[in-house]
């Protein structure tokens, strides 16, 4: 046996945070990263020694792919990984769920960051930043700006009128192109938010293609804006300017760097955050972290980041 497994399953942010640890493990030898085979396309871009494995999760499939490696770092430390690891010496990523209860309670604590975290597992040195290749830049000539809309967590979500005013506010003061973005289940919504705002220099993306059309998408715009989600470390570890927009979430979950310039929130919002993922209900029954987002403030803050 030799080598070295790097171990997460699921989901597209957390693949993606660990892709700093992945370089920092490959200076010692190659790495095969096992996820989802959906992630595949993620690890492809991750710098350095390191190849995909694309496992369905399976407990017994996990042992028997184990069974090549000398250091197994486990990143995702569930119940199917650690029956499949058993009796295997297993660096495990520990994660303290009574810290991120006392974050959802208000305590006024962040968590630490997750990237740093990952890396911690597997040794005290190098860098945790999350970093993907970037195969493409913006075409010379129009602004474009991406604009996620829609999620699996609807209080996680930008509402979609102030979606429409955004992508508005773009065309008239900056001329630019701006694409509607999300999956498959998302495409009904992106195309009312297209004919809400009117414009032809606005059309939806949502659902073209899976994770490696994300990926390209992504990487030939000048700027990102989306909610707390996966599109959001993409742009993030790619290099591309992301406004990530926290409405139900916030950076105090762990899932962001603590110098991170691109945060955008309403104030105050004391029930924030109210879900470890954002959540389908709004718990206080008035969505103001939703309800009081302002279209400007938005385009004002994203322009920033790009000046």
């Amino acid at each position: 046996m030799s080598g070295n497994l790097l171990v997460r399953l699921h989901s597209l942010g957390d693949v993606v945070l660990a892709s700093g640890t992945a370089v920092a493990m490959s200076r010692s030898g190659p790495v095969s990263f096992a996820s989802r085979a959906v992630y595949e396309p993620i690890i492809r871009r991750i710098p350095g020694d390191i190849k995909p494995i694309p496992v369905t999760g399976s407990w017994i499939e996990l042992r028997r792919v184990s069974q090549n490696f000398s250091t197994i770092v486990d990143m995702q430390n569930n119940f199917t990984t650690r029956l499949a690891f058993t009796g295997r010496d297993v660096k495990r990523f520990r994660f303290s769920r009574r810290l991120r209860r006392k974050v959802l309670l208000g305590s006024g604590i962040t968590l630490p960051w997750r990237a740093e975290e990952y890396l911690q597992t597997w040794s005290d040195h190098g860098n945790p930043s999350p970093g993907l290749t970037r195969l493409e830049t913006p075409a010379d000539g129009r602004f474009t700006v991406g604009i996620v809309a829609g999620g699996r967590w609807p209080m996680k979500t930008i509402p979609p009128g102030v979606v429409a005013e955004l992508a508005r506010l773009f065309c008239d003061i900056k001329g630019a192109q701006v694409l509607v973005m999300g999956d498959s289940g998302d495409r009904p919504l992106a195309e009312r938010i297209v004919e809400q705002c009117g414009y032809r220099s606005v059309k939806t993306v949502a659902g073209e293609g899976g994770i490696s059309r994300l990926i390209s998408r992504i990487e030939k715009l000048d700027l990102l804006i989306s909610p707390d989600s996966g599109p959001a470390h993409l742009a993030m570890a790619l290099g591309v300017p992301v406004q990530v927009v926290f409405t139900s979430t916030s950076p105090a979950l762990g899932f962001w760097s603590g110098d991170f310039k691109g945060a955008f929130m309403v104030n105050p919002v004391p029930c924030r955050p109210c879900h470890r993922h954002g959540g389908k209900k709004c718990t206080a029954g008035d969505e103001q972290c939703r309800r009081m987002l302002v279209p400007r403030d938005l385009f004002e803050e994203a322009m920033c980041l790009v000046q």
